[in-house]
C-alpha cells in the first residue's frame, strides 16, 4: 500500500500555544516523558509505508526541534524546515524541502494530534491509489446552527457535514503546483491544506475516508491533562505486552 512512491509527512509544529494558556508552544509540551511532537513523530516513524519525515518549525523554536530530532532515533526525519506567518506557507515551506522528489505523496499534518493511528494513515495512502487528494472527516453528533448576530438563523442538516481532521493527503506533484501558486499569490484566504487545493484545482474532488474520534487536537488548556492520562495509559500497557 503507497510502497511505489514516496509517502513524505510533513508536520506542522510552529504553534505558539496561545489558546492552551501553558506559556509553552504546545509541540513542546510534556506527554507522560516525551514532548508532543515527538508523540506525533512516533505515530509515522514506526509506519512501514513512510519514507520521509519534514517537521515545520516556528522560526524561532528550530534550534529547540533540532535537539530533539539529535536526541532521538529517527531514520525517517529528514529535515526541519522555518515555517511561515500563515498555515498555508508553512505548507509551502514543506513542499520546498521535498525539490529533489519528483512524484509521490505528501501528507500534511498537524504536531498537536499525537493520536493519529496507522489505519487513518493506511486509508489516505489507499485512497491516494484512486483520488489526488484525500482527507480525513468524523460525522457529526450535535445539531449544526447558522447564526445570525446571535439568534439562529437556520439548523443545517448535519448528514451534509462533517468535521476535517490531518493528516490531509495529496500527489505530491499537484499540490507542488498549488503551492507555488500560492507563494506568488496575494490575500489568500483558506484554512487548510485542502482549501489551498482546492483554490488551485476547483476541477479535482477530494476525497473523504474515515477519521477517528481518537484523532484529536491539543487546543484548550483542559486538553493537556487528558492526552497526558492518555499517553500514561498507552506507555502502561505497551510495558505490559512486552513483558
Amino acid at each position: 500500500m503507497g510502497q511505489n512512491k514516496n509517502n513524505v509527512v510533513a508536520i506542522l509544529a510552529g504553534g505558539v500555544g496561545s489558546r492552551t494558556g501553558s506559556g509553552e508552544p504546545k509541540q513542546f509540551l510534556d506527554m507522560a516523558g516525551k514532548t508532543l511532537l515527538e508523540r506525533t513523530l512516533d505515530a509515522f516513524e514506526t509506519h512501514p509505508a513512510i519514507d520521509r519525515i519534514i517537521v515545520v518549525s516556528h522560526p524561532d523554536h528550530l534550534a529547540r526541534v533540532e535537539a530533539i530530532r539529535q536526541a532521538g532515533d529517527y531514520r525517517k526525519w529528514h529535515a526541519t524546515v522555518p515555517g511561515g506567518a500563515e498555515r498555508y506557507l508553512s505548507s509551502v515551506a514543506a513542499v520546498e524541502a521535498c525539490a529533489d522528489i519528483a512524484d509521490g505523496n505528501l501528507l500534511i499534518h498537524d504536531a498537536a494530534r499525537p493520536f493519529v493511528s496507522h489505519a487513518i494513515i493506511d486509508r489516505l495512502l489507499s485512497a491516494l491509489e484512486d483520488f489526488p487528494a484525500v482527507i480525513p472527516v468524523i460525522t457529526l453528533s450535535d445539531t449544526l446552527l447558522e447564526v445570525d448576530e446571535n439568534f439562529v438563523k437556520c439548523a443545517k442538516n448535519r448528514e451534509n457535514f462533517r468535521l476535517a481532521q490531518t493528516p490531509q493527503a495529496f500527489h505530491l506533484p499537484l499540490f507542488r503546483q498549488a503551492a507555488m501558486q500560492a507563494k506568488k499569490d496575494t490575500n489568500i484566504c483558506v484554512t487548510d491544506d485542502c482549501g489551498l487545493f482546492s483554490l488551485y484545482f476547483p476541477e479535482l474532488r477530494i476525497k473523504t475516508v474515515e477519521g477517528e474520534k481518537n484523532n484529536q487536537k491539543l487546543t484548550y488548556p483542559s486538553d493537556i491533562e487528558e492526552f497526558e492520562k492518555k499517553f500514561k495509559k498507552i506507555d502502561k500497557n505497551a510495558c505490559t505486552v512486552k513483558k
